[in-house]
């Protein structure tokens, strides 16, 4: 597979023939190669804790070569990746050894070829496992120079599953006269490539190389801007002479199991360089919530200038920036993949579509949000315990981050953060009647949100059934008791609700006293109390009619005292024939409409005194019948 007319016991593209088949010595002719070592590469990443997601970080690592200068000289650069990183792909590029000299190389030289090998430079054959060097090979046409270099390009990846990698390599003869030739690699199923490259041998002949080297379909089409998950990986070699009938032309994919990881093609295509000894760079870049992690080019024909033909070759196909500057070697997290494009003298490439592909991946992993209650049937005032527990749909990719917000139907509830995946949220001011609890999962630096897939019902009930009829005497709520009036209820006698009892009355009436000190929770919709009523001390909300939920207002024959309640107040829509006092009330209520205490749109027949409420008092459209006093003045 590999051509004997040119690999010596030196090892393949690290070894240069003389005529015969001779191993050629250290002349103008020799290959040269040189090895990026892991430990002065780029320095090792530190280890993260097991339960800890991190996103993956693609790390550039390059070697530069001297090309020799003379005719049909060549040189392979081979790099590896620093320790606790794979290689996924690779690059390369052809320029001055001077960074700063702003003439370009002259037309002569080619970035020949770019794949994975081992670490002589000698390419991998197909089903090599893991590869851990990748390799740059360049070379001079019919013109050379002194201070030319090629530059292999490593991708690095830390900290992604993509550690299971298979090598897919394919192969056909040829071109060996003027004209081109391609073969495509199949990774294996269940595999996707992560990266790939092409190459021509034999590395002498000056005018055979490897043009093509991109994401395709199984018969060899490029893949279009936006396909995900590519399988197949195409070489195109061009020939504008004649060769030997060693020549022939490769073709490797990288390929990996995705899991739930997904490899987006992105492919930005121009017109190749337009006239002779020109150049042209196509610049591929990925959105900015995807990973680069290898890339390509192609030059395809056009509409009227056909195939490639001629001098055309390749500068470089490398990682890079958005301007199409190659990555410096370190660079972490690249954002694009450029090709360069070079016409030979005798003229450009016309309307032929030249093309850089970069293949990005979503990092991010799908999760799962389920979401457990400590009761659904909990009496009114009585806490209920919400746990959401927030798991990535494969394992071993981390614990989810973030935060988890706990809704009731459309009314955020409160949002949690995760700790250890999980979430938990005391609902203490649940409404009697049913709620609908979902829990929503925002998402994290490498995961996806999600919410649970169906409501969990919540029904908030009483100790005993509500009274729908009329009761004499004294009604006492006590400690750990839920007691409901609703329509058509009539109470006749005092009402006491003691500490750590709670009382609902909905379209019911009392006639007497109302009285509740440190009750778990107290609500009034639309009653009518003949006689005065106080709320000191509450632990749980306190809600006397409202301007937002469905909880019409009512009448009280007397005065009103609210005092000392610390878990959220609102007093509205309410006729009180005596004075109010709103005294010392704070907390915050079930939605956030409920944020402050409130006194609004209440109709008093005396004085009104507001103090000490915290925050402050939310008191608008009131009426009152007497002097305002405090916040309410």
């Amino acid at each position: 597979m590999l051509g004997t007319n040119w690999i010596g016991s030196r090892g393949g593209p690290g070894a240069a023939r003389g005529r015969g088949g001779v191993i050629a010595g250290m002349s103008a002719l020799a290959v040269t190669v040189a090895m990026a070592a892991p430990a002065a590469a780029a320095p090792a990443p530190g280890a993260a804790p097991a339960d800890t997601a991190q996103r993956p970080v693609i790390r550039v690592t390059r070697t530069d070569v001297s090309v020799p200068g003379a005719p049909s000289a060549y040189a392979t650069a081979v790099t590896s990746c620093p320790a606790g990183s794979v290689l996924v792909s690779g690059g390369m590029w052809g320029s001055k050894i001077d960074a700063t000299d702003p003439i370009p190389p002259i037309n002569g030289l080619r970035a020949k070829g770019t794949f994975p090998s081992d670490a002589s430079g000698t390419m991998v054959v197909n089903g090599a496992q893991n590869p851990e060097f990748w390799s740059a090979l360049g070379n001079f046409g019919g013109q050379a120079e002194d201070g030319d270099k090629i530059t292999s390009f490593a991708m690095c990846a830390e900290g992604t599953k993509l550690d299971h990698r298979t090598v897919a390599v394919a192969s056909v003869p040829g071109p060996v006269r003027a004209g081109l030739a391609y073969t495509t690699a199949a990774c294996p199923d269940g595999t996707v490539a992560v990266g790939g490259g092409a190459h021509t041998i034999p590395p002498p002949s000056a005018s055979l190389k490897a043009v093509g080297s991109f994401p395709s379909d199984a018969a060899g089409n490029p893949l279009p801007d936006g396909a995900t998950n590519p399988r197949y990986w195409t070489g195109m070699g061009l020939i504008n002479g004649q060769s030997d009938n060693g020549a022939q032309t490769f073709a490797y994919a990288v390929c990996a199991e995705p899991g739930d990881t997904t490899i987006k093609v992105v492919r930005k295509s121009g017109l190749g360089p337009q006239e002779g000894s020109t150049f042209a760079v196509a610049t591929a870049s990925c959105p900015t919530d995807l990973t680069l992690l290898g890339g390509g080019q192609g030059l395809q024909a056009g509409p009227t200038s056909g195939n490639p033909a001629g001098g055309t070759h390749l500068r470089g196909s490398y990682p890079s920036d958005t301007a199409g500057d190659p990555a410096a070697n370190g660079t972490t997290n690249p954002t694009s993949w450029s090709a360069i494009f070079a016409a030979g003298g005798s003229g450009g490439t016309g309307d032929q579509v030249a093309s850089a592909y970069a293949l990005c991946a979503d990092f991010t992993h799908a999760t799962t949000t389920s979401l457990t209650a400590s009761t659904t049937s909990p009496l009114f005032g009585r806490p209920v315990d919400l746990t959401a527990a927030v798991a990535p749909d494969v394992a071993g990719v981390g614990t989810p981050s973030g935060t988890v917000t706990f809704s009731d139907g459309t009314t955020p509830l409160a949002t949690v953060p995760l700790t250890a995946g999980t979430a938990t949220f005391r609902a203490a001011q649940l409404q009697p009647g049913a709620h609908q609890i979902t829990a929503s999962y925002s998402g994290g630096p490498t995961f996806r949100p999600s919410a649970t897939p169906a409501p969990t019902t919540i029904t908030v009930g009483f100790s005993q059934p509500c009274l729908t009829g009329a009761h004499s005497g004294p009604l006492t709520v006590t400690a750990n008791q839920a007691v409901c009036l609703a329509a058509g209820g009539r109470q006749a006698g005092p009402v006491t609700v003691q500490a750590g009892g709670s009382l609902s009355v909905t379209g019911a009436s009392i006639s007497g006293p109302v009285s509740s000190t440190r009750a778990s929770a107290l609500v009034l919709c639309q009653a009518t109390v003949s006689g005065p009523v106080t709320v000191q001390g509450s632990t749980g909300y306190v809600q006397i009619g409202s301007d937002h939920a469905p909880c019409a207002g009512g009448s009280i024959s007397g005065p009103l005292s609210v005092s000392g309640n610390t878990a959220g107040l609102e007093v509205s829509g309410y006729a009180i024939s005596g004075p109010a006092q709103i005294t010392n009330n704070s907390g915050s209520g079930p939605t956030p409409a409920d944020a402050v205490p409130a006194f609004t749109a209440n109709r008093v027949g005396g004085p009104l005194s507001c103090s000490g409420n915290t925050p402050s008092l939310r008191q608008t459209g009131n009426t009152v019948n007497g002097p305002r006093s405090g916040q309410c003045a």
